[in-house]
């Protein structure tokens, strides 16, 4: 009588999904950064380059919002890729895409309030700082060695 185990093929369907999951971030991360190089050079306003680097990457634009208070960056935007990464793009105090990076689920307390805050109307948005949060994850990234630290 032989007696079937299903350990064996479990474990190569995990090993497999494991691969599989590791290589889509891996491609998202790859071609987001495709898509950031490919439109540095344009002349177009930030919010256009991240709209163009959404669309070339089939990322989702998260946000695009404007830091008040960083002596180095003026701006900070976020796509979310399907592998559940996040892209992030930010612009320095010369108005140059400076640094992109490509983040994990880690960082998804401070993405969470800036995206929650981009859904909000536009007057409430007004009414509502969101500087607060937006040093909060400029800060994260920068501990994390994503950024240079600000000279504050």
């Amino acid at each position: 009588m032989t007696v079937h185990n299903p350990a064996g093929p479990i474990a190569i369907l995990i090993f497999l999904g494991t691969n599989l999951l590791m290589a889509a971030d891996e491609l998202d991360a790859l071609v987001f950064g495709m898509a950031v190089d490919s439109v540095r050079a344009l002349s177009a306003p930030f919010a256009e380059k991240v709209a163009e680097v959404a669309h070339r990457s089939q990322g989702v634009l998260l946000f695009n919002l404007r830091i008040d208070g960083d002596m180095e960056l003026q701006r900070v935007a976020a796509i979310r890729y399907p592998s559940n990464q996040t892209g992030v793009l930010v612009l320095d105090k010369q108005g140059l895409l400076t640094s992109h990076c490509m983040v994990n689920g880690t960082f998804s307390n401070f993405i969470a309030p800036l995206e929650d805050w981009n859904t909000l109307p536009l007057a409430t948005q007004a009414r509502t700082s969101i500087a607060g949060p937006a040093s909060l994850f400029i800060g994260a990234l920068r501990n994390a060695g994503y950024f240079p630290r600000g000279r504050h």
